[in-house]
């Protein structure tokens, strides 16, 4: 019997070692899988935002560029270049000036009429004796140019400041004649605050999340989210910088210190031929720390589970005495399923003691078992409902209405008038959508979320979605009233419409708590291609209205460069 006991002791010995073994392995390779896990997860995410992002910023300077180039190639342009020849004298000259400046003016409005959406602030036109051929706004004083200013023989972009503090975007292009020898440049100057919409949107963004652009200078140009008055004030000499600027290098997945002295983690989208690096950033702690809370629960866990297996081994073996035997037989029957097994021993010692721990071991193990039972009845029904619940798939029309650079509008304002703006947005908007049978699904910062599930009547559903976003762009001239009257900013604003199947997420009183699918995530992309105050649409919508009576206007690459989406511009015929 001694020997017996000792045999035992030695396999629960073992028994404790292997488990502790066990866990100590399990809990190791699960605090690295999560670090790994998280990290990749994260990494994709930043780098989708960058490219993003940065080819939307990229595809606009292009365009502009492209149509400069084609207006340099104007047939009036190149006619002004030939008759105002640098030998001419000054009277002369300023004569034919005189007579093509009306002539100049005029293609160039065409051309901004025509060809051109972003607005030009300023044009000058310039020989390559520095001498001015053409000035938008004012007569240029050729004195006042350096001559690497105008001499360029490539397409050059500058983001420079005005001194209102205004932010511009400077492109400077090279003319040349039909015999490819430069007659000039072309340095055209516009507003660039189209990139705010791009850069400010949080969208797939962490709340320390930022995107922003750095110049050649390395200086800050576009807004920052931790300080105020950022832009060209706020030097930017971190290691993605210089990779762009000194190597031409991309960063991706990188971990540095910012501006702010923050360790953070980054992507860049390195342009330095458009005179900006995009960089995007989160801060460190931010990743860090739901990694760091997981990774010492696992750890917290796994001591705990190696120091309860250690504390059971000890207190068994101390516990092991002569009828063991009894005791193993009722063990085998415990094993064997049979939780109603009891020892009862009664010797004054302590194997009675041993044997009521171990009925009370059986009675605990029976209750477990039954709670396990009922948990796992009360799991079954969960999964069912889940399951229902994933099954409520709908096809519909998803839309989605969004404020047009409201947070640079808003940022000065005190959190009671930035309710209101957005209360007068919502008050003027909702209305509409009911009228038409849509469901306001949620309100996202400044945009608002909405849907029409096709009924019975599929022509209804999608003439009511159309008529809706129209008469959603007949709102502006409502809500310049209503801000001006409470000396808030104006407002501006696109629509953007998909068709497809949804998922509707319904609450326990059936109420349409909120729709996920891919349409959804059609209309977020799609928004920023819409000029404000208008409506885009996806080509599925197109093909079920395109006989309807509504005029739908093809966007194309040639006008967004980069362009993924086949999208049409929806207006009434």
């Amino acid at each position: 019997m001694q020997t017996f006991t000792s045999i035992s002791t030695k396999l629960i010995v073992l028994v404790l070692t292997i488990s502790i073994t066990s866990i100590a392995v399990t809990t190791g390779l699960a605090y690295n899988f999560v670090d790994s896990i998280i990290k990749e997860d994260f990494k994709e995410s930043l780098k989708d935002e960058s490219e993003t992002r940065g080819n939307t910023i990229t595809s606009i300077i292009e365009s502009r560029i492209n149509k400069l180039q084609e207006f340099s190639q104007n047939e009036s342009l190149l006619h002004a270049f030939d008759v105002l020849i640098p030998a001419l004298d000054d009277t002369s000259f300023d004569r034919i000036l005189d007579e093509q400046s009306p002539i100049l003016h005029y293609e160039f409005n065409s051309f901004q009429l025509n060809e051109f959406e972003a607005g030009i602030r300023d044009l000058q036109i310039i020989n390559m004796r520095g001498k001015p051929i053409f000035s938008l706004n004012e007569k240029i004083d050729p004195t006042t140019y350096v001559k690497s200013n105008y001499k360029v023989s490539q397409p050059t972009v500058q983001f420079i400041q005005d001194i209102d503090k205004t932010r511009l975007l400077k492109i400077s292009i090279p003319v040349y004649d039909k015999n490819e020898n430069q007659d000039g440049v072309m340095i055209a100057t516009m507003g660039s605050s189209v990139f705010d919409n791009i850069l400010l949107n949080r969208f797939g963004l962490h709340d320390s999340g930022e995107v922003y652009l750095v110049n050649e200078n390395k200086m800050m140009i576009s807004e920052s989210i931790f300080f105020e008055n950022a832009k060209f004030n706020q030097k930017v000499d971190t290691f993605a910088v210089s990779e762009c600027f000194e190597k031409g290098n991309n960063v991706e997945a990188a971990e540095y210190t910012d501006y702010r002295d923050v360790d953070i983690f980054g992507y860049s989208y390195c342009k330095p031929d458009l005179g900006f690096v995009l960089l995007t950033e989160v801060d460190e702690a931010v990743i860090l720390k739901p990694i760091t809370e997981l990774q010492n629960r696992i750890l917290v866990v796994g001591i705990t589970l190696m120091v309860i297996a250690s504390i059971v081994t000890f207190v068994l073996s101390k516990r092991i005495s002569t009828p063991i035997l009894k005791l193993r037989n009722a063990a085998q029957e415990l094993s064997s399923g049979n939780f109603d097994v009891r020892t009862n021993l009664k010797t004054n010692d302590e194997i009675e003691q041993l044997s009521t721990s171990f009925d009370d071991m059986a009675e605990t193990l029976q209750e477990t078992i039954s709670a396990i039972g009922k948990r796992e009845n009360l799991i079954k029904r969960q999964d069912d409902i889940l399951l229902k619940f994933s099954e409520q798939k709908r096809e519909g029309y998803v839309c989605l209405i969004d404020l047009v650079g409201s947070l640079s509008l808003t940022e000065t304002l005190s959190e009671d008038k930035k309710r209101r703006y957005s209360k007068i947005f919502t008050d003027s908007v909702i209305p509409i959508i009911k009228k038409y049978e849509g469901i306001p699904i949620k309100i996202i910062d400044d945009a608002i979320l909405f849907y029409f599930p096709i009924s019975d009547d599929d022509q209804k559903s999608l003439s009511n979605t159309l008529n809706c976003c129209l008469d959603l762009t007949k709102l502006d001239k409502e809500l310049d009233e209503k801000t001006k009257s409470e000396n808030l900013p104006g407002m501006s604003y696109r629509i953007s419409s998909a068709f497809g199947t949804v998922n509707e997420a319904k609450t326990s009183d059936s109420v349409l708590d909120d729709i996920f699918g891919e349409p959804v995530n059609t209309v977020f992309m799609i928004n920023q291609y819409a000029l404000p105050n208008t409506v885009v649409v996806d080509y599925s919508i197109y093909e079920k209205a395109k006989d309807l009576s509504f005029k739908f206007t093809k966007l194309t690459r040639s006008i967004i460069k980069g362009l993924e989406y086949t999208i049409f511009v929806v207006s009434l015929k």
